[in-house]
This record gives C-alpha cells, sequence and structure tokens, in this order.
C-alpha cells in the first residue's frame, strides 16, 4: 500500500535567491521575479552585476591607433559607472520591498563563471537570470550565459522570459 502523503512532495521553499542582472530588459524581469520570490519565500535576495572584461570590436580594432589604450580605459570605467549604478537602483528597490539583499559588483570576461561563483560562495538556493535569446540558435552563436549557468549550476535556475 502507497502512503499518499509521502508521495507528494513538498513545496520548494528557498531561503537564499540570487538573481544576475546588467540593466537590460530581460535582465529586469528577472530582478522583479527575483524580488517576489525573496518576498513569498521570505528569502534573502544576492544581486549580481558583472561588468564586462573582454574588450569589444571597436576597441580590438582601434588598439594600433595612438592613444586608444586611454580610450579604452575611459570606456571600461564608464561602463563600471552605469553598472554600479544599476546595482545600487536594484538594491535600493530590493530594499523598498523590504528584502535583506547584498550586493555583489565584479568584473570578469565570462558572467556565468562569476554568477555560479556567487552562489557557492553565498549559499543561494535559487539563481534568477533573464533571457536575452529568443532562438536556440543565436543562444548557442552568441554564448548564452542562462545556458552555461544552467548547465553547471548545482542549485535551482529560473529563466525568466
Amino acid at each position: 500500500m502507497l502512503n499518499n502523503d509521502a508521495d507528494q512532495a513538498a513545496p520548494q521553499s528557498y531561503h537564499r535567491i540570487l538573481v544576475a542582472t546588467g540593466g537590460a530588459a530581460h535582465s529586469q524581469k528577472a530582478v522583479e521575479r527575483a524580488i517576489g520570490l525573496a518576498q513569498q519565500f521570505g528569502a534573502v535576495l544576492d544581486v549580481v552585476v558583472v561588468v564586462p572584461t573582454q574588450r569589444g570590436v571597436m576597441a580590438s580594432m582601434a588598439a594600433g591607433i595612438p592613444g586608444s589604450g586611454e580610450m579604452e580605459e575611459q570606456i571600461a570605467q564608464s561602463l563600471h559607472d552605469v553598472r554600479e549604478a544599476h546595482l545600487k537602483a536594484v538594491v535600493a528597490r530590493a530594499e523598498q520591498a523590504g528584502l535583506n539583499v547584498y550586493p555583489h559588483l565584479r568584473s570578469a570576461a565570462r558572467a556565468a563563471d562569476v554568477i555560479l561563483d556567487i552562489a557557492a560562495e553565498t549559499g543561494a538556493d535559487l539563481i534568477v537570470l533573464g533571457r536575452r535569446h529568443t532562438t536556440a540558435l543565436s543562444a548557442n552563436l552568441a554564448g548564452s550565459v542562462g545556458l552555461s549557468v544552467s548547465r553547471a549550476a548545482l542549485v535551482d535556475v529560473l529563466i525568466t522570459h
């Protein structure tokens, strides 16, 4: 005879939620979903913003031009400042929602690695990301952070649409 109580899984509860955002529309959806889930479960929220360190196409093309190094530094600093301001805005939004929130601003070539590292460091039991690509082909060609994280994560991953 089966025990019906044992057959029904208890609803999942999350205690520490990590959301990765960069400010684009797809990541804003992830932020709102993560805030809602953190409120629902009474969870701590970690907000991760990664500043890319890879050279852009224009910077690579300009590498041999005199003064391009200074220009590249200014662009990198500007990007850092924009991402830092975004992080502060997300943290303020989460605090306004009554959440216990921790900001993480990191520079890296691969955002997925940073997200996974911070998830492990903080003990996150859910990672929330936005979906940028609309097809599997574009995700594979461009390199999808969500795909990389979902394949390597040891915890649940929610990718918002």
